[in-house]
């Protein structure tokens, strides 16, 4: 192993790191210093994203002196080491502005988020601090989650209220008493996340031998990986730029739908939506807003964002005749049928027209509003949330947590089992059962124009089995924790798919608060594991990785 060659090559990495901290840091300074306490009321993070610069461009500097006098040209087994150390150490140094900042006290909480973050997940343990009025003391929430046997539990918010110091009133609380600059962040992450902090690097380091090649496919999701151009450099140009052409328009477009939204909230909800990441600026995600306009734009955007972007260069290109895609086909066909089954199934029930209930029921109208929202984000993996599905009818809940698991196209930004896996799986599974009464055919197995071989096949039915061998272990862990069944499963699912919504104690209207260190770690690692689609980080583990003749 060239530990040297990836030390020089993740020298370069942290330097880019520092550099993109900048970002936040501008925005904090602007805020602290330009901005007065009443316009801005949240605790300040400037200093606390200058430390962490500082301990980035140490670490950087650590790494270049280990590096020293070598290319820094990375094979097979090393870019597949710095793929797995990239995704899991930059969430531990982007957590450090939420613990110097003292907004989260917890680094398994600010790690979870992060790691949520640049996973595209969207998860949150932002949660609001709850206080007893007289004695002004801390106290636990205590929640109970009904079954054979009701679980308890009881655990603490973790962000501060902003108390008005005039009258003692509740400013914000929760995520919106999080600093802008912060808040931002979050869902600069998502973005980061989106386009593939690999892809950026790759983009800017070019030159780190035939690892490129590795380094883009593993961020890359999905069996058949369609590299639209001959360089991977180019590819990464052209996937950049496609990614943030429609960063562009969806601002645009939410600025000129809904004129009551604040630059500040179409930039961080885009940087959520294209990345299908769903981190939210409000306690009640989109439904804060209120505003039909806002949600069907974010609703395209989410699909825009589930849509391979391979597409998207050949319809610049003129080769229209590409869009004649399987996958795509059945991508919008499971995005109809699922939102018109929800819709139908919530129809006349009683409805929460935001996360704030409201004793109505839902009108064609409505239904067809919030069944589509919800399926779109749930299929698309973004997370966000117009309603509290939580009380809807079974049917509705069980179809929202089956579609979790599917995703998008690959080559988007989505996480979960992408489309074209359930494509290749129906027809192996058509096939084998033909081959049970009609052994002496021989059939070529193709998508589109594609001849599938037999190692993409198995490739496929082993991305399946290790998906539904983690979702069982893991909510076994879960539960073993102290976690009740429906929390546990659908919470795994969410994390191994990178959804960010769950049910139960992880539904709309809660948070991930309630979860103890270890479950957060095992869902960091689960989100890890869903966003690397399991074979990167799995290979490291096994021990034949690490022998020098392997």
């Amino acid at each position: 192993m060239l530990y040297k060659d990836i030390s020089k090559v993740l020298s370069r990495f942290w330097y880019c790191m520092a550099a993109i901290l900048l970002i936040p840091f501008m925005l904090a300074a602007y805020y602290q210093l330009h901005l007065s306490p009443v316009e801005h009321p949240q605790q300040h993070s400037t200093y606390a994203f200058l430390i962490t610069i500082l301990i980035t461009l140490s670490i950087a500097a650590i790494c270049h002196y280990f590096g020293r006098n070598v290319q820094g040209r990375l094979y097979l087994k090393e870019s597949i080491l710095t793929v797995v150390l990239v995704w899991v150490l930059v969430p531990a140094l982007s957590a450090l502005p939420f613990l110097f900042n003292h907004t989260l006290d917890s680094f398994p909480q600010a790690y979870f988020e992060m790691v949520s973050g640049y996973t595209t997940t969207g998860s949150s343990v932002l949660f609001p601090k709850k206080y007893d009025e007289q004695t002004g003391k801390e106290i636990p929430y205590h929640k109970v989650i009904e079954g054979v046997i009701p679980v308890k539990y009881e655990f603490y918010g973790t962000v501060k209220p902003i108390i008005d110091p005039a009258n003692g009133k509740v400013l914000f609380e929760g995520v919106e008493a999080v600093g802008q600059a912060l808040l931002f962040w979050r869902s600069f992450t998502n973005w980061l996340g989106g386009i593939g902090i690999i892809l950026l690097f790759i983009l800017i380091f070019p030159v780190i031998g035939v690892g490129s090649k590795v380094l883009y496919y593993t961020e890359a999701p999905g069996p058949i990986k369609d590299s639209f151009t001959p360089r991977i450099k180019e590819n990464a140009l052209q996937l950049f730029k496609i990614y943030c052409t429609l960063t562009v328009a969806q601002i645009f477009f939410l600025l000129i739908t809904n004129q009551n939204l604040s630059y500040f909230d179409a930039i961080t909800i885009t940087f959520a939506t294209l990345a299908t990441g769903g981190m939210s600026t409000k306690n009640a995600s989109i439904a804060s807003f209120d505003n039909l306009n806002t949600e069907i734009v974010v609703m395209i955007f989410m699909i825009l964002g589930s849509i391979s972007f391979a597409l998207y260069y050949y319809i610049v290109k003129g080769k229209i005749y590409k869009l004649n895609n399987p996958e795509f086909y059945l991508f919008i066909f499971i995005v109809l049928v699922s939102g018109g089954l929800c819709s139908w199934y919530i129809y006349g029930t009683l409805q929460e027209l935001s996360i704030d209930a409201t004793n109505q029921v839902y009108s064609w109208g409505e239904s067809l509003r919030y069944g589509f929202f919800q399926t779109i984000s749930a299929i698309s993996t973004t997370g966000f949330s117009t309603a509290n599905f939580d009380k809807w009818p079974y049917s509705a809940q069980s179809l929202i947590l089956i579609i979790m698991n599917f995703g998008g196209m690959v080559g988007s930004t989505c996480g979960g089992l992408k489309t074209i896996r359930l494509y290749m799986l129906f027809r192996i599974l058509q096939y084998k059962v033909e081959s049970m009464f009609r052994p002496q055919n021989v059939r070529i197995f193709r998508i589109g124009s594609n001849e599938v071989d037999n190692l993409t096949a198995s490739s496929v039915l082993g991305f399946f089995v290790v998906l539904v061998t983690l979702s069982i272990v893991a909510s076994f862990l879960f539960i073993l924790d102290g976690i009740d069944p429906e929390t546990a499963i659908s919470s795994t699912i969410s994390n191994v798919n990178n959804v960010g919504f769950a049910f139960r104690m992880a539904g709309p209207t809660e948070s991930y608060a309630f979860m103890s260190n270890f479950s957060l770690y095992l869902s960091s690692f689960l989100m890890i594991l869903g966003r690397l689609e399991f074979y990167t980080l799995l290979a490291i583990l096994v021990p034949a990785f690490w022998k020098e003749n392997a």
